[in-house]
């Protein structure tokens, strides 16, 4: 992990609305957004897993404010269907706080848990 950096875990939940087929041009097209768009961030070691209705992801980055994390998710939403929902959390080193941005075509929400 970088030195002052943060560790990145993402996922996406599909509804039981999408169908398989879509499921994976949807898949497809998440995995291509996240890479260029973390990998924009100087993100590393990127990792995703799949499994029936679920996508997973994780990575390096350098150290990512609050403004940056929500600007992501909001960039990943127009690729979004209905019934899709992610979720981004951000660790970062140093025992410093956790943030997760929910977000769906409803929109964003961030909640920051301070570090202790």
């Amino acid at each position: 992990m970088h030195d002052t950096g943060c560790f990145l875990v993402g996922e996406f939940q599909f509804g039981p609305e999408i169908s398989f087929e879509r499921f994976t041009e949807l898949e497809e097209s998440l995995k291509n957004a996240v890479m260029d768009l973390l990998g924009g961030f100087g993100a590393d070691h990127m990792e995703f897993t799949s499994s029936g209705d679920y996508l997973g992801y994780q990575s390096q980055a350098p150290d990512l404010d609050r403004q940056t994390l929500t600007q992501a998710c909001l960039l990943l939403i127009p690729l979004l269907d209905d019934g899709v929902k992610g979720r981004l959390v951000c660790v970062r080193s140093g025992f410093g706080d956790v943030d997760t941005v929910f977000f769906s075509r409803q929109g964003v929400d961030l909640v920051t848990t301070p570090a202790p």
